[in-house]
């Protein structure tokens, strides 16, 4: 028995790793660069949860180029180089991923900074039963708006 946990724990911890989220974000940030403004659907955040928290990786919107809008609420940098965005709209969150190129505007008053009202578009993507949020929106990008 103590073979068959330790593997399965080495899986788990291992699929978590925040450097498959760079490569994820990455591959993510061509699929919305390409995206044509006709096919990005636009979603309220409180309709992602839903969808997500009822039908998990089976929702319309798991891997769709998507756009949402809200307040920022938190923003960081992983130790690989993913920047994160929450955003909150309403009493929900979505939790945003971005390449290196936004980093010149995050902070004290510029589009990526505490209460800013911004919109994201992004690729939908199912995270799992373990995390925090139902989905994240990976290879984000700021909308003029």
């Amino acid at each position: 028995m103590k073979l068959f946990f330790i593997p399965l724990t080495a899986i788990l911890l291992s699929s978590c790793s925040s450097s498959s989220n760079l490569i994820t974000t990455k591959k993510a940030a061509r699929v919305v660069h390409q995206a044509s403004d006709e096919t990005v659907g636009r979603v309220s955040i409180g309709d992602l949860n839903s969808s997500f928290l009822e039908s998990g990786s089976e929702s319309n919107y798991n891997h769709s180029v998507i756009e949402i809008a809200g307040n920022i609420i938190a923003y960081g940098l992983t130790e690989e180089g993913v920047y994160t965005v929450t955003l909150r709209e309403n009493d929900h969150e979505a939790l945003c991923t971005f390449e290196e190129s936004i980093s010149k505007q995050l902070g004290g008053g510029r589009t990526i900074s505490s209460g800013a009202s911004v919109t994201v578009r992004g690729q939908c993507q199912s995270t799992g039963f373990f995390a925090s949020h139902p989905f994240t929106l990976h290879g984000c990008k700021i909308i003029a708006k």
